[in-house]
C-alpha cells in the first residue's frame, strides 16, 4: 500500500463520521417542532368572586371562534364551593387559541337564565372583566403555549 492510499482512507472516514454526525443534527432540529406539537398542557381556571354561594358553576371552553356564545367545545359543571375562589382544572390541551364562558346555576336548571337578553344568573368571560355589549371570540381568546393560569370575573354578581 503506497502513502497516498493509506492518507485517503482516514479522511474518508472522517468525511463520512462528520457528514453523519450533521444529519443527525438536523435531523434533531427538524423533528423538534414535531414534537413540541404532541405536547400538551393543562389549563387552570379560578374563579375568585362568587358571592352566592350556591348551585353550579358551568365552565366552556371555546377552542372554534364560531362555536363562541353558543355551545361550548368542552363542557364542565362544578358545584360552588362553599367558601373561597373556585379553581378548576383542565388536563391534556393541546397548544392553540381559547376561551372561557362560564355562568352560574343558582337553581340548577342546567340554561341560564334571562330577562329578555339580560342574564339573571351571574356569568363571565376570560379576559372581560366589564361588558360593553356582547364580547367577542377575539377579547376573551387566550393563548396556550404552556401550562396556564387564568382568573375569570363574574359578572352581574
Amino acid at each position: 500500500m503506497d502513502r497516498f492510499e493509506s492518507e485517503t482512507k482516514p479522511r474518508s472516514f472522517m468525511k463520512t463520521l462528520l457528514y453523519t454526525i450533521a444529519l443527525l443534527i438536523a435531523a434533531l432540529f427538524v423533528h423538534r417542532p414535531l414534537l413540541a406539537q404532541n405536547s400538551t398542557y393543562k389549563l387552570t381556571i379560578t374563579i375568585p368572586n362568587i358571592s352566592q354561594r350556591m348551585g353550579t358553576m358551568h365552565v366552556g371552553l371555546i377552542i372554534k371562534p364560531e362555536h363562541f356564545m353558543g355551545k361550548s367545545d368542552l363542557d364542565t359543571a362544578v358545584v360552588v364551593p362553599a367558601d373561597g375562589p373556585l379553581t378548576i382544572v383542565i388536563p391534556n390541551l393541546k397548544p392553540g387559541q381559547y376561551a372561557i364562558q362560564l355562568y352560574q346555576d343558582l337553581n340548577n336548571n342546567n340554561v341560564m337564565d334571562r330577562a329578555g337578553m339580560m342574564p339573571t344568573e351571574p356569568f363571565g368571560f376570560s379576559n372581560i372583566a366589564m361588558l360593553m355589549g356582547p364580547p367577542s371570540f377575539e377579547q376573551a381568546a387566550f393563548e396556550i403555549k404552556d401550562d396556564t393560569e387564568i382568573r375569570v370575573r363574574l359578572l352581574g354578581n
